[in-house]
């Protein structure tokens, strides 16, 4: 082989040539840098081809699971939220405590039967002791005025004591601001063991809310109407918030409190101020006090709330009260001008 350097005359099968060690290049051992990596980037390009795909998969599962997770929230949130295995919630509990047969099977509770009542629950002692002294509260229709218009020949009460608060709240959707709850209705009553003044307070408060009901033959009565007579009625046996309740009608005085047309308004059961809502419970009970103590009770139960069955709140007060008070602004203006001079004792 000539050497394309120098022209020493080389053998065939040199690599270099013997004069200037020139280093041949053969033809078949050359390859262009494009056919030289071919075989190189067609493994890439399959390598890409599936990296590609991977990613684009892992793109469409992430996107399908967060459409799910959408779809799924979206759905539940949709959906009515069942707070028990007695399937209540807090819409309808009338309805589902309606048949008290089937209500009674559900939760199985030991019960004890008086001439009046019917109280059940798991501490059959303490179930006991507070049957053999709940028909103290017979009477109740007639300390508040209202009269007994035939409410004890209408049947028992049932009283639902239940084992804790949280199954209180479990079974009847009632929130953890509550210590009892009642429904007019069907004449029932829940409350729990733990509750503070059980028997002295929370049932003679509820129990005025089932007569008061069967007394305005089920028709809605404002609200601040329906707590302030049940809170007046828990004053005729328990004196033992007393103190708080004078603390809070200072503060009244003092200018705090809701304005009258907001009573209704307020829903006390949100509130974040445990200090707000007792507020709110001495207000209605302080308004119904001065009604009922400077007007009597006829006109309260017989001109004012039977007025309330058909006629709005302002033409019941008109009707039972005028020319006094004529409409709930006026009613707020004297009740100020009252309690600001007069003490009020329950």
């Amino acid at each position: 082989m000539e050497c394309p350097k120098c022209g020493y005359n080389n053998s065939d099968e040199a690599l270099y040539c013997n004069l200037c060690h020139e280093v041949f290049k053969r033809e078949s051992d050359y390859k262009e840098p494009s056919s030289f990596y071919e075989p190189y980037r067609a493994e890439r390009k399959r390598w890409k081809k599936w990296i590609g795909f991977d990613v684009a998969l892992t793109i469409f599962v992430i996107i399908g699971l967060g459409l799910w997770g959408h779809n799924f929230i979206k759905k539940r949130k949709s959906e009515p939220v069942e707070t028990t295995q007695l399937e209540t919630s807090n819409e309808g509990l009338g309805n589902i405590f309606s048949d008290l047969t089937k209500f009674n099977e559900k939760i199985s509770y030991p019960s004890y039967t008086t001439e009046n009542f019917i109280i059940y629950g798991q501490k059959e002692n303490e179930v006991k002791n507070i049957g053999q002294k709940i028909e103290a509260y017979v009477d109740l229709p007639l300390k508040i005025g209202i009269g007994y218009f035939g409410f004890w020949q209408k049947g028992k009460v049932h009283v639902y004591i239940h084992d804790t608060a949280k199954d209180y709240q479990k079974i009847t959707g009632k929130s953890d601001k509550t210590s009892g709850c009642s429904f007019g209705e069907i004449r029932s009553i829940h409350s729990y063991f733990e509750a503070e003044y059980l028997f002295e307070a929370i049932i003679p408060h509820e129990l005025c809310h089932v007569v008061l009901c069967e007394f305005m033959e089920h028709k809605k009565i404002p609200k601040w109407i329906d707590e302030g007579l049940a809170t007046f009625a828990e004053t005729r046996y328990c004196h033992a918030y007393n103190p708080q309740y004078q603390e809070l009608l200072n503060k009244i005085r003092a200018g705090k409190y809701f304005p009258l047309e907001a009573l209704d308004n307020t829903n006390i059961t949100k509130g974040k101020e445990i200090e707000n809502i007792h507020l709110w419970y001495v207000q209605t009970l302080s308004i119904v006090t001065y009604l009922l103590d400077n007007y009597g009770q006829d006109k309260f139960f017989h001109s004012f709330l039977l007025n309330l069955k058909d006629k709005d709140i302002d033409c019941s007060l008109a009707a039972a009260y005028s020319p006094d008070i004529t409409c709930m602004s006026e009613l707020e203006q004297k009740w100020l001008e009252y309690v600001k001079v007069h003490k009020q004792v329950w």
